[in-house]
């Protein structure tokens, strides 16, 4: 056992520590951790938040704010991995995703994230396969009755300004969100005791119960979620070679004329891209310049993929790249072996429940994992969520 990141002997002396019993504990105050506070708290459950920096401080919060259904890889490609009926559920679980968020938070205005349901564009890049394995994609998930379009390359070419994308889908329901302030009304609305600055180091069974240990005091809770995505493995173990940690990067340009509507996945979301209201744009990918070294927990942009990002820039979307560059940074994502989230109950732990393994799908996935979370924690028997 690797002890390192737990409290010296002293600070973990009962005696020292405050005991501290609730309800219900959410651990993460990303979008899985708040969104599974909001279901509780509409349950009537009582809900206290632990997160160990603040709201939204890691992956939710270092994203390009993609509210996309679906994943970046075609249709058949999860079919292939993952087999017909989980590849389908995902999309379905996608799509329970974006409405319910609309109807409960982004329609009716409950939190200012500046929305824009401008929808999303898949593109293929010319002189790959990419272009017909979305077009066999696009044809199965209409006839499954997905609320998408095919778009021929020159009318891809004709909504991005670009002349170097090939043919692609469209989700007219999709768009691109402020996730920092989306995140934090959720937590608002939930009524949630949110806890900052509050670092769990380690869980433990207290008879029937579950006990959080962190540096400022014990919390015992009747429930426990686990929301901290590719950070899982330090509080649940067993979750270490099943959570890959990956870093993904992104720069934001000074703000400019807006003409690039809707959210943009190209290369099979090896390279993404939107503008925001005020004309900045934000670009994030190329993680395939440096594919061994964007391993690990590391938040710090490098040099190596920061240059693919603008080389990308200046040759598919050249009339953005002489802005200048404002914003340069780093997240950490989790990515699982079949590209589908972990689930499950902690081992030993009735009590304790964990989601883990976003895949970089978690604004996509994380209202609704949320939800599916809470109704398991309320003592609901329920299938896995990607059955």
């Amino acid at each position: 056992m690797n002890p390192s990141g737990l409290p010296s002997l002293w600070l973990a002396r009962p005696s020292l520590l405050s005991v501290e019993e609730v309800d219900v504990a959410v651990v993460g105050g990303g979008i899985v951790g708040v969104s599974t506070a909001y279901w509780l708290a509409k349950a009537g459950r009582q809900v206290v938040l632990l997160e160990a920096g603040t709201l939204a401080g890691r992956a939710s919060g270092r994203n390009a704010g993609f509210l996309l259904t679906g994943s970046a890889e075609p249709y058949t490609a999860l079919v292939a991995s993952a087999g017909e009926r989980t590849a389908r559920r995902f999309w379905e679980v996608s799509t329970e995703n974006r409405e319910l968020l609309r109807s409960e938070i982004l329609d009716p205005g409950r939190v200012d994230c500046e929305f824009l349901p401008e929808g999303s564009w898949l593109s293929a890049l010319p002189g790959t396969d990419q272009e017909e394995a979305l077009r066999e994609s696009a044809e199965i998930l209409i006839a499954l009755g997905f609320d998408l379009e095919w778009r021929e390359a020159g009318e891809m070419r004709r909504a991005s300004g670009s002349d170097l994308l090939a043919g692609g889908l469209f989700q007219p329901r999709d768009g691109g969100l402020d996730p920092v302030c989306l995140c934090r009304g959720i937590a608002r609305l939930s009524g949630a005791d949110v806890r900052t600055g509050f670092p769990v180091r380690a869980i433990e069974p207290a008879g029937e119960r579950v006990r959080l240990i962190s540096d400022a005091g014990q919390v015992v809770a009747k429930q426990a979620v686990l929301a901290v995505n590719a950070y899982v493995a330090g509080l649940v173990p067993s979750l270490a070679g099943s959570v890959r940690p990956v870093r993904g990067q992104m720069l934001a340009t000074a703000p400019g004329p807006r003409d690039l509507r809707g959210i943009w996945y190209v290369n099979e979301g090896y390279e993404y891209l939107r503008q925001l209201g005020d004309g900045t744009l934000v670009l994030g990918g190329c993680r395939w310049a440096a594919r061994e070294q964007e391993v690990g927990t590391e938040e710090t942009p490098t040099g190596t993929v920061q240059g693919a990002l603008e080389r990308f820039l200046a040759e598919y979307f050249p009339r953005f790249a002489d802005r200048p560059i404002r914003h340069r940074w780093a997240g950490t994502m989790a990515f699982t072996a079949d590209g589908l989230p972990c689930i499950g109950t902690v081992p030993e732990i009735p009590a304790a429940l964990y989601a883990a393994g976003m895949n970089g799908h978690g604004l996509s996935l994380g209202f609704a994992t949320g939800r599916y979370l809470a109704r398991r924690a309320c003592g609901e028997d329920l299938p896995p969520l990607f059955a």
